[in-house]
């Protein structure tokens, strides 16, 4: 598995395009990847941490870059990191205290009476406390404990696919986390938490405290 960061030069108009439009990212980031097989469908998300903005991808093989860079950057001032993410999985163990951030689609299912399917239909959580519990009852499952935790930025993205309109209810959370069990812990890191992959959700990073 490998990490990548690309930083965004955000005064670029093409690259303000890209930031309105969670299809044209999600387009851009399956271009990375044309002509290969990827053992999963590539993580991804949009950080912004200070003054700087950054696409971070998780994926099974090294991105091409050679399509996104110039939308995203001046390709001359490219500042891209790759790193091999499978040596810091690996050391990760149970027990430790970690540091997380990531950005989700919170959403619940409502059965729908008059429909045969048991799908139901999908809405997304609203407000911070739905947000919160939402994470909260997907932390054992993936193998941690929350200690303490936030949402740092919520709301509402729009885009067009196909036609129609597609929201998607999005929010950032960062906080602690004990690795209760590890195995879980990176199979959500390389698979995702959640809901909308495809469109910069679901992408969970961790770090030493």
């Amino acid at each position: 598995m490998y990490m990548s960061r690309i930083t965004i030069d955000t005064k670029l108009q093409s690259s303000r395009r890209a930031l309105a439009d969670l299809n044209r990212l999600h387009a851009m980031v399956a271009g990375c990847f044309d002509g290969i097989v990827e053992a999963q469908r590539p993580l991804w998300r949009i950080d912004t941490l200070g003054d700087s903005t950054y696409l971070l991808m998780v994926s099974s093989r090294v991105p091409d870059f050679d399509a996104l860079l110039p939308q995203l950057t001046l390709v001359g001032d490219a500042d891209v990191i790759v790193k091999d993410y499978d040596a810091f999985l690996s050391s990760l163990h149970d027990g430790e205290e970690l540091r997380f951030r990531v950005t989700a689609n919170p959403v619940h299912s409502v059965a729908q009476k008059d429909k045969v399917t048991n799908r139901g239909k999908v809405y997304g959580h609203v407000t911070v406390d739905q947000q919160k519990d939402w994470l909260q009852k997907r932390a054992e499952k993936n193998g941690f404990t929350l200690h303490s935790f936030d949402l740092v930025s919520r709301g509402i993205k729009k885009f067009q696919r196909q036609g129609k309109t597609v929201t998607l209810s999005v929010a950032t959370y960062e906080g602690l986390l004990l690795v209760d069990d590890v195995e879980a812990l990176r199979i959500a890191l390389v698979n995702g938490v959640g809901r909308a992959k495809a469109y910069g959700c679901g992408l969970m990073t961790v770090a030493r405290v």
